[in-house]
Protein backbone atom coordinates (compact mmCIF):
# COMPACT_ATOMS: atom_id res chain seq x y z
CA UNK A 1 0.00 0.00 0.00
CA UNK A 2 1.36 3.83 -0.92
CA UNK A 3 1.46 5.54 1.67
CA UNK A 4 0.64 9.51 1.82
CA UNK A 5 2.07 11.08 4.85
CA UNK A 6 0.75 14.21 6.13
CA UNK A 7 2.60 14.83 9.06
CA UNK A 8 3.10 18.33 10.66
CA UNK A 9 6.34 17.12 10.91
CA UNK A 10 8.82 16.24 10.84
CA UNK A 11 7.65 16.31 7.38
CA UNK A 12 7.46 14.25 3.77
CA UNK A 13 10.80 14.49 1.99
CA UNK A 14 10.88 13.86 -1.65
CA UNK A 15 11.62 10.58 -2.61
CA UNK A 16 14.69 11.61 -4.79
CA UNK A 17 15.68 13.42 -1.69
CA UNK A 18 15.78 10.42 -0.03
CA UNK A 19 17.75 8.41 -2.53
CA UNK A 20 20.66 10.42 -2.73
CA UNK A 21 20.57 10.80 0.76
CA UNK A 22 21.06 6.84 0.55
CA UNK A 23 23.90 7.27 -1.80
CA UNK A 24 25.39 10.21 0.34
CA UNK A 25 25.51 7.80 3.38
CA UNK A 26 27.20 4.90 1.45
CA UNK A 27 29.53 7.09 -0.61
CA UNK A 28 29.84 10.61 -0.56
CA UNK A 29 30.80 11.70 -4.37
CA UNK A 30 33.03 9.50 -4.50
CA UNK A 31 35.31 10.32 -1.46
CA UNK A 32 35.13 6.39 -0.19
CA UNK A 33 33.67 8.51 2.95
CA UNK A 34 29.97 8.51 4.10
CA UNK A 35 28.28 11.77 4.62
CA UNK A 36 27.81 10.74 7.86
CA UNK A 37 31.81 10.92 8.57
CA UNK A 38 32.97 14.10 6.45
CA UNK A 39 35.06 16.46 8.87
CA UNK A 40 33.08 19.82 9.52
CA UNK A 41 36.31 21.66 8.65
CA UNK A 42 36.85 19.75 5.64
CA UNK A 43 37.21 20.98 1.83
CA UNK A 44 34.01 18.90 1.12
CA UNK A 45 32.04 20.28 3.68
CA UNK A 46 33.29 24.02 3.02
CA UNK A 47 32.12 23.58 -0.65
CA UNK A 48 28.83 21.96 0.58
CA UNK A 49 27.95 24.89 3.14
CA UNK A 50 28.75 27.51 0.90
CA UNK A 51 27.07 25.62 -1.98
CA UNK A 52 23.72 26.22 0.39
CA UNK A 53 24.14 29.53 1.11
CA UNK A 54 24.13 30.16 -2.74
CA UNK A 55 21.45 28.54 -2.72
CA UNK A 56 19.44 30.55 -0.36
CA UNK A 57 20.29 33.21 -1.38
CA UNK A 58 19.07 32.28 -5.05
CA UNK A 59 15.45 30.98 -3.57
CA UNK A 60 14.67 34.11 -0.63
CA UNK A 61 16.89 36.56 -3.11
CA UNK A 62 18.41 37.49 0.28
CA UNK A 63 20.46 41.17 -0.11
CA UNK A 64 24.10 41.13 0.21
CA UNK A 65 24.07 42.65 3.90
CA UNK A 66 22.29 39.25 5.60
CA UNK A 67 24.17 36.72 7.03
CA UNK A 68 22.69 33.36 7.11
CA UNK A 69 23.20 30.65 10.08
CA UNK A 70 22.68 27.20 10.09
CA UNK A 71 22.47 26.38 13.54
CA UNK A 72 21.79 23.18 16.33
CA UNK A 73 19.02 23.63 18.82
CA UNK A 74 15.59 23.35 16.99
CA UNK A 75 13.59 26.61 16.54
CA UNK A 76 12.52 26.65 20.61
CA UNK A 77 16.65 27.43 21.22
CA UNK A 78 15.76 30.36 19.20
CA UNK A 79 13.80 31.70 22.00
CA UNK A 80 16.70 31.64 24.36
CA UNK A 81 19.08 32.61 21.86
CA UNK A 82 17.27 35.68 20.40
CA UNK A 83 16.06 36.74 24.31
CA UNK A 84 20.11 36.76 24.43
CA UNK A 85 21.18 39.15 21.51
CA UNK A 86 19.55 41.58 19.97
CA UNK A 87 20.72 44.51 23.07
CA UNK A 88 18.82 42.95 25.71
CA UNK A 89 20.29 45.27 28.42
CA UNK A 90 18.67 48.09 26.50
CA UNK A 91 15.88 47.62 24.05
CA UNK A 92 12.41 46.54 24.45
CA UNK A 93 10.98 42.89 23.28
CA UNK A 94 7.67 42.62 21.90
CA UNK A 95 6.12 39.87 21.27
CA UNK A 96 3.03 39.24 18.89
CA UNK A 97 1.01 36.07 20.21
CA UNK A 98 -1.37 34.65 17.55
CA UNK A 99 -1.18 30.88 18.85
CA UNK A 100 0.60 28.32 20.91
CA UNK A 101 4.41 28.76 19.41
CA UNK A 102 4.27 32.43 19.89
CA UNK A 103 2.53 31.90 23.65
CA UNK A 104 5.62 29.89 24.05
CA UNK A 105 8.00 32.22 22.86
CA UNK A 106 6.57 34.84 25.74
CA UNK A 107 6.99 32.49 27.75
CA UNK A 108 10.87 31.89 27.36
CA UNK A 109 11.33 35.68 26.42
CA UNK A 110 10.10 37.03 29.75
CA UNK A 111 12.65 35.06 31.92
CA UNK A 112 15.42 36.78 30.31
CA UNK A 113 14.70 39.98 29.35
CA UNK A 114 11.92 43.05 29.55
CA UNK A 115 9.08 41.74 27.16
CA UNK A 116 6.16 42.91 26.04
CA UNK A 117 3.14 41.10 25.04
CA UNK A 118 0.55 41.70 21.93
CA UNK A 119 -1.97 38.69 22.11
CA UNK A 120 -4.40 38.93 19.13
CA UNK A 121 -6.85 36.17 18.25
CA UNK A 122 -7.01 34.95 14.81
CA UNK A 123 -9.93 36.67 13.79
CA UNK A 124 -8.41 40.40 14.99
CA UNK A 125 -5.32 39.37 12.83
CA UNK A 126 -6.38 41.37 9.49
CA UNK A 127 -7.31 44.25 11.91
CA UNK A 128 -4.46 44.75 13.15
CA UNK A 129 -2.50 44.65 10.03
CA UNK A 130 -5.22 47.44 8.56
CA UNK A 131 -4.26 49.57 11.48
CA UNK A 132 -1.48 51.34 13.13
CA UNK A 133 -0.80 49.17 16.10
CA UNK A 134 -0.09 50.64 19.33
CA UNK A 135 3.48 49.68 19.61
CA UNK A 136 5.57 52.64 21.13
CA UNK A 137 8.62 51.70 22.56
CA UNK A 138 9.27 48.36 21.24
CA UNK A 139 12.17 48.16 19.73
CA UNK A 140 11.88 44.63 18.09
CA UNK A 141 8.90 42.40 17.51
CA UNK A 142 8.43 38.77 16.98
CA UNK A 143 6.15 37.15 15.59
CA UNK A 144 5.34 33.34 14.47
CA UNK A 145 4.14 33.44 10.99
CA UNK A 146 2.57 30.21 10.92
CA UNK A 147 1.06 28.56 14.08
CA UNK A 148 0.77 24.69 13.22
CA UNK A 149 -1.24 23.71 15.91
CA UNK A 150 -4.06 26.55 15.36
CA UNK A 151 -4.04 26.69 12.15
CA UNK A 152 -3.46 30.50 12.06
CA UNK A 153 -1.26 32.21 9.50
CA UNK A 154 0.25 36.04 9.05
CA UNK A 155 1.76 36.07 5.81
CA UNK A 156 1.12 39.75 5.73
CA UNK A 157 3.91 41.08 8.02
CA UNK A 158 5.55 43.31 5.80
CA UNK A 159 2.70 45.64 6.15
CA UNK A 160 3.30 45.54 9.73
CA UNK A 161 4.91 49.09 10.69
CA UNK A 162 7.68 47.75 12.46
CA UNK A 163 11.27 48.19 11.07
CA UNK A 164 12.93 45.38 13.07
CA UNK A 165 10.68 41.85 12.48
CA UNK A 166 11.97 38.88 14.37
CA UNK A 167 9.94 35.80 12.61
CA UNK A 168 9.77 32.22 13.78
CA UNK A 169 9.06 30.88 10.04
CA UNK A 170 9.61 27.28 11.16
CA UNK A 171 6.22 25.91 9.29
CA UNK A 172 5.69 27.74 6.08
CA UNK A 173 9.47 29.11 5.37
CA UNK A 174 9.98 28.60 1.56
CA UNK A 175 6.09 28.67 0.74
CA UNK A 176 5.93 32.21 -0.03
CA UNK A 177 7.74 35.09 -1.04
CA UNK A 178 8.44 38.06 1.14
CA UNK A 179 10.33 41.53 1.51
CA UNK A 180 13.07 41.57 3.88
CA UNK A 181 12.79 45.62 3.97
CA UNK A 182 11.53 45.28 7.62
CA UNK A 183 12.95 42.12 8.22
CA UNK A 184 15.50 41.83 11.52
CA UNK A 185 16.02 38.13 11.45
CA UNK A 186 14.02 35.21 10.10
CA UNK A 187 14.80 31.45 11.32
CA UNK A 188 12.66 28.10 10.76
CA UNK A 189 13.83 24.65 11.79
CA UNK A 190 14.07 23.08 8.64
CA UNK A 191 12.22 19.84 9.26
CA UNK A 192 8.51 21.10 7.85
CA UNK A 193 8.92 22.81 4.47
CA UNK A 194 13.01 22.72 3.99
CA UNK A 195 14.75 19.06 5.41
CA UNK A 196 15.39 16.83 8.37
CA UNK A 197 15.35 17.19 12.42
CA UNK A 198 18.45 19.05 13.53
CA UNK A 199 18.98 22.40 11.86
CA UNK A 200 17.48 25.92 12.05
CA UNK A 201 17.85 27.82 9.19
CA UNK A 202 18.70 31.36 10.51
CA UNK A 203 18.86 34.79 8.54
CA UNK A 204 19.54 38.38 9.60
CA UNK A 205 20.77 41.79 8.96
CA UNK A 206 24.40 42.31 9.96
CA UNK A 207 23.56 45.70 11.41
CA UNK A 208 21.85 44.03 14.38
CA UNK A 209 25.35 41.88 15.23
CA UNK A 210 25.70 43.97 18.63
CA UNK A 211 28.61 42.95 20.55
CA UNK A 212 26.77 40.48 23.41
CA UNK A 213 28.23 39.28 26.28
CA UNK A 214 27.12 35.86 25.98
CA UNK A 215 28.76 32.18 25.90
CA UNK A 216 29.58 31.71 22.52
CA UNK A 217 26.85 29.37 21.73
CA UNK A 218 24.68 32.28 22.10
CA UNK A 219 26.89 35.00 21.06
CA UNK A 220 25.07 35.97 17.51
CA UNK A 221 28.32 37.84 16.27
CA UNK A 222 30.58 34.93 17.08
CA UNK A 223 28.81 32.74 15.11
CA UNK A 224 28.24 34.63 12.15
CA UNK A 225 32.19 35.46 12.10
CA UNK A 226 32.70 31.29 12.35
CA UNK A 227 30.34 31.01 9.34
CA UNK A 228 28.09 28.53 11.44
CA UNK A 229 31.61 26.66 11.95
CA UNK A 230 32.15 27.40 15.88
CA UNK A 231 31.69 24.54 16.92
CA UNK A 232 31.00 20.82 14.99
CA UNK A 233 27.45 21.66 13.34
CA UNK A 234 24.72 19.19 12.21
CA UNK A 235 26.79 17.81 8.84
CA UNK A 236 23.90 15.73 7.46
CA UNK A 237 21.51 17.97 8.40
CA UNK A 238 22.93 20.65 6.51
CA UNK A 239 23.74 17.82 3.39
CA UNK A 240 19.78 16.99 3.51
CA UNK A 241 19.00 20.74 3.61
CA UNK A 242 21.19 21.16 0.50
CA UNK A 243 19.30 18.72 -1.77
CA UNK A 244 15.98 20.15 -0.75
CA UNK A 245 17.27 23.37 -1.73
CA UNK A 246 18.90 22.23 -5.30
CA UNK A 247 15.20 20.43 -5.40
CA UNK A 248 13.23 23.38 -4.93
CA UNK A 249 15.06 25.43 -7.23
CA UNK A 250 14.89 23.25 -10.48
CA UNK A 251 10.85 22.60 -9.28
CA UNK A 252 10.80 26.56 -10.13
CA UNK A 253 12.00 28.47 -6.93
CA UNK A 254 9.50 29.75 -4.45
CA UNK A 255 6.94 31.18 -6.84
CA UNK A 256 6.43 27.23 -8.00
CA UNK A 257 5.92 26.38 -3.71
CA UNK A 258 3.65 29.53 -3.24
CA UNK A 259 1.39 28.75 -6.23
CA UNK A 260 1.25 25.29 -5.16
CA UNK A 261 0.52 25.92 -1.90
CA UNK A 262 -2.69 28.39 -2.61
CA UNK A 263 -3.85 25.74 -5.21
CA UNK A 264 -3.94 22.78 -2.57
CA UNK A 265 -5.04 24.42 0.20
CA UNK A 266 -8.04 26.63 -1.53
CA UNK A 267 -9.22 22.93 -2.93
CA UNK A 268 -9.31 21.29 0.13
CA UNK A 269 -10.77 24.46 2.43
CA UNK A 270 -13.36 24.81 -0.41
CA UNK A 271 -14.19 20.86 -0.11
CA UNK A 272 -14.12 21.14 3.60
CA UNK A 273 -16.54 24.04 3.62
CA UNK A 274 -19.03 22.11 1.67
CA UNK A 275 -19.80 19.71 3.98
CA UNK A 276 -20.40 22.31 7.17
CA UNK A 277 -23.08 20.06 8.26
CA UNK A 278 -20.29 18.04 9.58
CA UNK A 279 -17.25 19.75 10.37
CA UNK A 280 -15.73 23.21 11.86
CA UNK A 281 -13.45 25.31 10.23
CA UNK A 282 -12.52 27.00 13.59
CA UNK A 283 -10.28 29.55 12.02
CA UNK A 284 -11.54 33.20 10.35
CA UNK A 285 -10.69 33.63 6.64
CA UNK A 286 -7.98 36.18 6.39
CA UNK A 287 -6.24 34.02 9.14
CA UNK A 288 -6.76 30.64 7.54
CA UNK A 289 -3.43 28.41 7.22
CA UNK A 290 -1.75 27.26 4.03
CA UNK A 291 0.41 25.04 5.35
CA UNK A 292 -2.04 23.91 8.17
CA UNK A 293 -5.87 22.70 7.65
CA UNK A 294 -7.58 22.55 11.13
CA UNK A 295 -10.81 21.10 11.50
CA UNK A 296 -12.79 18.92 14.36
CA UNK A 297 -16.10 17.16 13.30
CA UNK A 298 -19.40 17.82 15.29
CA UNK A 299 -19.88 14.27 15.82
CA UNK A 300 -16.68 12.84 17.97
CA UNK A 301 -17.33 9.07 16.68
CA UNK A 302 -17.34 10.47 13.20
CA UNK A 303 -14.28 12.29 13.51
CA UNK A 304 -12.55 9.05 15.37
CA UNK A 305 -13.45 6.54 12.30
CA UNK A 306 -12.79 8.94 9.74
CA UNK A 307 -8.44 8.87 11.31
CA UNK A 308 -9.35 4.56 11.28
CA UNK A 309 -10.40 4.68 7.84
CA UNK A 310 -7.45 7.24 6.27
CA UNK A 311 -5.07 5.03 8.10
CA UNK A 312 -6.27 1.98 6.57
CA UNK A 313 -6.16 3.82 3.40
CA UNK A 314 -2.62 4.96 4.08
CA UNK A 315 -3.45 8.40 4.91
CA UNK A 316 -0.89 8.91 7.68
CA UNK A 317 -0.19 12.32 9.71
CA UNK A 318 -3.95 14.14 9.92
CA UNK A 319 -4.22 13.57 13.73
CA UNK A 320 -4.76 17.12 15.30
CA UNK A 321 -2.53 18.23 18.22
CA UNK A 322 -2.49 16.62 21.57
CA UNK A 323 -3.96 20.03 23.03
CA UNK A 324 -6.04 20.71 20.36
CA UNK A 325 -7.48 17.30 19.43
CA UNK A 326 -9.26 17.38 15.86
CA UNK A 327 -7.65 16.85 12.57
CA UNK A 328 -4.84 18.58 10.34
CA UNK A 329 -3.74 18.51 7.58
CA UNK A 330 -0.33 19.62 6.99
CA UNK A 331 0.57 20.77 3.15
CA UNK A 332 3.96 21.31 3.02
CA UNK A 333 6.30 21.76 0.12
CA UNK A 334 6.64 18.21 -0.74
CA UNK A 335 3.07 17.79 -0.61
CA UNK A 336 2.28 16.49 -4.01
CA UNK A 337 -0.95 17.27 -5.92
CA UNK A 338 -1.53 13.67 -6.60
CA UNK A 339 -1.86 13.21 -2.75
CA UNK A 340 -4.09 16.14 -2.59
CA UNK A 341 -5.85 14.57 -5.65
CA UNK A 342 -6.19 11.17 -3.25
CA UNK A 343 -6.86 12.82 0.19
CA UNK A 344 -9.79 14.80 -1.17
CA UNK A 345 -11.74 11.85 -2.78
CA UNK A 346 -10.93 10.03 0.60
CA UNK A 347 -13.07 12.84 1.86
CA UNK A 348 -15.97 12.88 -0.48
CA UNK A 349 -16.30 8.90 0.08
CA UNK A 350 -16.24 9.20 3.60
CA UNK A 351 -18.88 11.81 3.89
CA UNK A 352 -20.62 9.90 1.04
CA UNK A 353 -20.68 7.02 3.23
CA UNK A 354 -21.20 8.54 6.53
CA UNK A 355 -22.57 11.93 6.49
CA UNK A 356 -26.16 11.14 6.55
Amino acid sequence: MQIHNFSPGPARLDPSIISKSQEAIANYQKTGLSILEIGHRSKDFETLINALQENMINIFNIPSNYFTLLLQGGATYQNTFIANNFDKENKLLGCLVTGTWGRYSVEDFSKIRDTKIIEVSDNEIENYIQTPWDLEGVDYLHLTSNETINGVQLREFNKIEHDSLLIDMSSDIGSYSFEWDNLAYVYAGAQKNMGIPGVSICIGDEKYLNSEDNSRYLNLGQLVEKNSLLNTPPTFSIYVLKLVTDWMIAMGGINHFEEKSIRQSSRLYEQLESYGDFVIIPVSDYSKSRSNIIFKFKNEDLEKKFLIEATEKGILGLNGHRSQGGIRISLYNSITDEMVDYLSEYIDKFFADNGK
